[in-house]
């Protein structure tokens, strides 16, 4: 990770004070609280994004509507069944409008955008999760504003499970940002919801994410887009935990942006953890969902959450699915519990083999060693 970013360093450094900006527009903002896409509103947010560049700033978007501008083009499209293939329809439909909007709106002022249609399954492969990175920094690099979206029209899982939220916490992570803003129909994160209580106060700043702040996000706000409030707390969880700062604000005024990124301005500032995990650690914890797994007994389980160490094989008790060396794996406990996730050194076989021996009788047993199962560097705990 260091080396990508000191390739990078010195565009990011050329003006004094640039900042990378990450800024995902929720469905709501783009509709500017009605059911198409508000072309005015979305010009507002551009003119806004050229300013930030005109200042030195780098500026990312990840951008949902692309099934509220389906509904523009598909005449019975509130009339279609609640299913996954209706959803895709209209994401498919509408992608090539909201690109097309986003291209002519920034043409305005001389500014080209690049598209990138991502997958859960281009996330959860990292050689091509570090592609998309690339390309990313090329187009950051080369004065172009990426407009990144999840492709709903090909996504086989609900689309709310690959919500644009986590998508853009992943994308600032992996692109060093210095900041996501988080543009909704609120003005933040509230201690109460502001929809039915009207003494709901906005909780200006989160220095720590625990589960009273998750208590505190509801489900899905509107009915056009796929993510609440509990997204973007899972979002700023992720978000942080790589080191970058995330606003939650109201995209109502686009012009909130340039005080957000001065620190100042009504919104909910998540700040970054002290020590950030590397962006390989933030890969493992964000994107990916084995079912492939390793069982472990109690004194591995408190070596790993209360000393930092790698997995041995003398506490792997059982290997349950089948995976090869360098695939990822949960990591459970004799009751089901998953504790972390982990890169393996060893194939699913090759773990049974060595289940429970001591870290020197692996060569004997296998007729090579590649040291521990699983590196502490290539090792996610859950808190």
């Amino acid at each position: 990770m260091s080396n990508h970013k000191d390739k990078h360093k010195s565009a990011k450094e050329s003006v004094e004070n640039s900042k990378s900006i990450v800024i995902k527009l929720g469905t709501s903002t783009l509709t500017h609280g009605g059911k198409k896409l508000d072309r005015a509103h979305m010009l507002e947010i551009v003119r806004v994004v050229a300013k930030m560049r005109e200042a030195g700033h780098k500026v990312t978007l990840v951008s949902s509507g692309a099934m509220a501008a389906g509904r523009e083009l598909v005449e019975n499209a509130y009339s279609l069944p609640p299913v996954l293939s209706s959803k895709q329809l209209l994401a498919s439909v509408g992608q090539g409008r909201l690109i097309e909007v986003w291209a002519s709106l920034f043409a305005i002022y001389n500014i080209h955008i690049g598209q990138l249609l991502l997958t859960r399954a281009d996330l959860e492969n990292r050689e091509r999760f570090l592609n998309a990175r690339d390309t990313l920094f090329a187009l950051l690099d080369n004065g172009i504003v990426p407009v990144i979206n999840e492709n709903d029209a090909l996504s086989t899982a609900e689309i709310k499970v690959g919500d644009n939220d986590t998508l853009a916490a992943i994308t600032a992570c992996a692109i060093e940002a210095d900041q996501l803003i988080l543009l909704t129909d609120q003005k933040g994160l509230f201690d109460a919801d502001p929809r039915s209580n009207p003494d709901a106060k906005l909780i200006s700043e989160v220095k720590h994410i625990d589960d009273k702040i998750f208590s505190l996000a509801g489900g899905s706000g509107t009915s056009l887009g796929t993510g609440g409030m509990y997204t973007k707390v899972k979002a700023a969880s992720i978000a942080t935990k790589g080191g970058v700062e995330l606003v939650i604000a109201s995209g109502s005024d686009p012009l909130v942006m340039l005080d957000l990124i001065e620190d100042r301005g009504e919104g909910t500032f998540f700040r970054t953890d002290a020590s950030p995990m590397e962006l390989r650690k933030v890969w493992l914890s964000s994107t990916t969902k084995p079912s492939e797994a390793i069982v472990i007994d109690d004194g591995a389980v408190s070596a790993l959450k209360e000393r930092g160490s790698s997995l041995l094989p003398s506490g792997i008790v059982a290997i349950k699915g089948e995976f090869l060396r360098g695939a990822v794996v949960s990591i459970t406990t004799n009751t089901g519990e998953i504790i972390g996730k982990g890169i393996v050194r060893y194939s699913s076989g090759e773990c049974g083999q060595i289940c429970g021996c001591k870290a020197d009788e692996i060569e004997e047993r296998l007729g090579f060693s590649n040291g521990v199962v699983i590196h502490r560097n290539d090792l996610v705990v859950n808190d």
